[in-house]
């Protein structure tokens, strides 16, 4: 599930020039300094990102380690932007104009939870699994991976939009 959701995320920002810039952007509103919120930290994190996920797939503990690392920071950027006020577009799976809410803190704590999880287990699992609970664990995985990453339309569908241009108004109002 997590080389899933770290795969999406890195090809969200890296699939062309737009949502690069746009990852860009958003690394900037979050407060970080011109000087380090540049195309190099943001190809860092893609890279970080694509590294996690082929780790968790082959199996190395390495990957929980930078997926911590990664989560916890993300969580850290988000807590900081709704703490001060500011309305900053998602850019966790490079597309969504959602802002930055409660709802992202909620599903990086599940995340940061399931890393945990995972990373204490490792070890424990790293006999190995039977063939046809390899698939199924796999497959839910997978699942899961694709039901975090839309988090932004399932928030829409219980909350209804709220788009950064519509908090501009009611705010300007």
């Amino acid at each position: 599930m997590l080389a899933m959701v770290f795969a999406l995320a890195a090809l969200g920002k890296a699939r062309g020039r737009k949502p690069f810039e746009d990852f860009i952007q958003t690394l900037k509103s979050f407060g970080l300094p011109r000087a380090l919120a540049g195309a190099p930290l943001a190809a860092t994190l893609i890279l970080a990102e694509a590294a996690s996920a082929l780790l968790l797939l082959v199996g190395m503990g390495a990957g929980y380690v930078l997926a911590l690392l990664l989560l916890v920071g993300f969580t850290l950027g988000i807590a900081w932007v709704i703490r001060r006020g500011k309305k900053v577009a998602c850019r966790c799976f490079g597309a969504s104009n959602a802002p930055v809410s409660a709802a992202h803190l909620v599903r990086n704590g599940l995340l940061l939870t399931i890393t945990v999880v995972g990373a204490v287990s490792h070890e424990a699992a790293s006999g190995g699994l039977a063939v046809g609970m390899g698939v199924i664990a796999g497959t839910v995985g997978v699942l899961a991976g694709l039901f975090v990453t839309r988090w932004d339309d399932l928030v829409f569908l219980f909350r209804g939009p709220q788009s950064l241009a519509a908090l501009s108004r009611t705010r300007r109002n």
